[in-house]
């Protein structure tokens, strides 16, 4: 976890706690223990505390009775529900990108997939997941949608902990020939195209979670 400012604005805990949920270097169902997140930002315990309530009224993180605050846990059929909504939006917003994205940000595309590439080894996989999440969101910024943004967050907020199966030698790698894809499309100005690519890999994604968490016997029917 990146170390914020030791300053006392529960903002930069606020901020890295965020990415951490998003890159999926937080489990589904750990416990976050306050004093071990204040020791390793250098600051007091009210400003991680104000920072956890702000996700918790997000909805990213869960407070339960004597248990304090943890990352939730995801059914199947809550995935597959996030995977419909983030395949509209995310889709939408990609599909809007290939008209306004700038050479400058097509160049960070190509340049961020080939760092993904090179990421073969299991002990690099927090910054391979970190490089995912910033090759999404130059897309989605690219689209030149401020409202947008802040709903994409908040759903990779909830669906960024199960990316921790993704931490494999299995798993590490997949889904960036439709990052290749992405850009190509984008490339051209095909819309369409971007974001048939980008709700594959969502769908994709999706399903190698949801094998994570369910059992086989009752996954067949959650999928279709």
């Amino acid at each position: 976890m990146m170390t914020p400012s030791t300053r006392q604005s529960h903002e930069p805990v606020y901020q890295s706690i965020k990415r951490s949920l998003m890159c999926g270097d937080m489990k589904p169902g750990e416990r976050i223990v306050v004093a071990h997140l204040a020791a390793a930002f250098g600051t007091s315990a009210m400003p991680v505390r104000q920072a956890l309530q702000k996700l918790v009224g997000e909805k990213a993180l869960h407070e339960r009775l004597h248990r304090g605050v943890e990352v939730p846990r995801l059914d199947v059929p809550d995935l597959m529900d996030l995977r419909r909504v983030r395949c509209a939006i995310e889709g939408q917003v990609t599909e809007w990108a290939a008209q306004t994205i700038t050479p400058t940000e097509l160049n960070r595309l190509s340049e961020i997939q080939v760092k993904m590439r090179n990421t073969t080894d299991v002990h690099h996989a927090e910054a391979y997941l970190g490089w995912n999440l910033e090759f999404h969101f130059t897309v989605y910024a690219a689209a030149r949608s401020p409202l947008f943004l802040p709903i994409i967050e908040n759903l990779w907020l909830r669906a960024g902990p199960l990316l921790n199966v993704m931490r494999t030698e299995a798993t590490l790698g997949l889904g960036l020939d439709h990052h290749d894809a992405v850009i190509a499309a984008l490339r051209r100005g095909d819309g369409r195209g971007a974001r048939v690519a980008v709700e594959t890999e969502i769908s994709e994604a999706a399903e190698i979670m949801a094998r994570a968490i369910s059992p086989v016997s009752s996954l067949s029917a959650a999928l279709r």
